[in-house]
This record gives structure tokens, C-alpha cells and sequence, in this order.
């Protein structure tokens, strides 16, 4: 199954507390950013003005970079990405020699004793050419005076699918904190076990207790075929639901 699925049944939902909105010129070849949003903290359970920008299918356990294009404007979301906690994140969209930067950054400088959260964020962008794929690196930052670090980067084939999503599973250690906090532990793409005792193996009624690798205990579902895996998030490979990579 190609990865990059057509994107058919996501609701985003803007927080409305949270969100932001902002412009910033880029060379795409004239991209520029018209709307920033981002969920509150997901490692807490969220009042009804706070829920996440979230896939109609359950991304917990999973990062994933969602697109959806029509004509020159560009729609990025980014499912469970993990920040240092804070009350509000800001977006900035800048261009690279051969890539568009997305980052993010807190409203305030301010060192929170609250560790990771994740985070959904939403880029709405315009006058972005669809005639060749489009390398983004994906950043953040501590807040806007401070350097921004660019760890990641996705492809999307802009020239030959108009909307798709990418998901690998979410880092171990983010994981466990957050579905310690949600008790999600045990769950469909979570950690095995309860993320909190000796249990490190059981799962949830019909998934399997996995190691997609290094040592790392994932809780899957059965399949035979690829639309046996929901949402199109992951794909199957010996018949179990496997997250890929970007």
C-alpha cells in the first residue's frame, strides 16, 4: 500500500483558546502562511473550547502529517506532536534553498515545570505550487527569539495526490507519558501493559502485544488487507496494522 493514502474523512476542529494566525512570505513560490491553529495540551483530558485537531480515526500512539490541496492553498495538520507543555503555541511558515519550514513556538518564553505534551497544529497555507512533491521540514522552538531546531522532514507528492496522511508511531518515551496521564496505555498503537507497573505485555480484547522494534512493545490490531486498518493510518504487514515512517 502506498503510504501516502487519499485523505477522504478528517474533521479537524480549531481550539478555540488556543489558536493563532499569522503570515509569512516563503518561496513556494510565493507561499504564505494565512492561518495557524494548535490544540491545547492532549495529555489531559480537554473541556469542550479545547478539543484537539484530531483525525476522525484515533491517532493515539501515532505522529502523524496529514494535507489536503485544492488549487494554490494548502492545508497541513500535525497529529500528536510532542512540545515542552504551555498554554499557547504560535505557528511561522518560511522558505528553505528546496523545502518549505513549518515551525512552532510558544507565546512566552517562560520555562513550564510540566514536561512534554503533545500537540495537534494546523497550517493554513496559499500560493503553494502543486506542480512537483513539496519537502517540508517540520520545527519548533522555545518561543520566537530563540533558535529554531528543524528535526523533521516529510515529502508530499503535491503533483500527484491532492490530499494524504503519513503516520509513524509516536516516540516511546512520549507515549508512555501520555497514556500514563490518559490511561490509554494498552490501546490500540500504545505501549503494552499499564505504563505504570511490572505489566509491560497485555492489551486491550483482539490486539497483539508487538515489538515494532528496539525493544519497543506496541499494542496492534489484526488484519488481512490494508483497509482492515483504520483511517488509513497504517498499513498492514504480517497481519497485523503497522505505523510506517516519514
Amino acid at each position: 500500500m502506498n503510504k501516502m493514502v487519499f485523505w477522504t474523512a478528517v474533521a479537524w476542529l480549531t481550539a478555540s483558546a488556543c489558536g493563532a494566525a499569522g503570515g509569512t512570505e516563503t518561496d513556494n513560490p510565493a507561499a504564505t502562511l494565512k492561518d495557524f491553529s494548535s490544540s491545547a495540551c492532549k495529555n489531559r483530558e480537554l473541556n469542550e473550547g479545547q478539543q484537539g485537531l484530531a483525525l476522525e480515526s484515533n491517532t493515539d500512539g501515532l505522529q502523524c502529517v496529514a494535507w489536503q490541496a485544492e488549487g494554490d492553498a494548502l492545508t497541513v495538520q500535525l497529529a500528536n506532536f510532542p512540545e515542552p507543555c504551555g498554554d499557547r503555541y504560535l505557528g511561522k511558515a518560511e522558505a528553505a534553498s528546496d523545502a518549505l519550514r513549518l515551525s512552532v513556538y510558544k507565546d512566552t518564553c517562560t520555562v513550564l515545570r510540566c514536561g512534554t505534551c503533545v500537540f495537534d497544529f494546523n497550517f493554513t497555507l496559499s500560493g503553494v505550487s502543486r506542480s512537483a512533491p513539496l519537502r517540508l521540514e517540520l520545527g519548533s522552538a522555545v518561543c520566537e527569539t530563540e533558535p529554531t531546531s528543524f528535526s523533521d522532514q516529510v515529502t508530499l507528492p503535491l503533483d500527484e495526490q491532492a490530499s494524504g496522511v503519513v503516520c509513524r508511531p509516536l516516540r516511546r518515551n512520549v507515549a508512555e507519558q501520555y497514556g500514563s496521564e490518559r490511561d490509554a496505555c494498552g490501546q490500540l498503537n500504545m505501549p503494552c501493559g499499564d505504563c505504570q507497573s511490572a505489566d509491560m505485555t497485555s492489551c486491550a480484547a483482539g490486539l497483539s502485544c508487538t515489538d515494532i522494534g528496539d525493544g519497543d512493545y506496541r499494542c496492534l490490531g489484526p488484519c488481512e488487507a490494508d483497509d482492515e486498518c483504520v483511517g488509513g493510518l497504517t498499513s498492514c504487514d504480517a497481519g497485523l496494522c503497522r505505523a510506517g515512517s516519514f
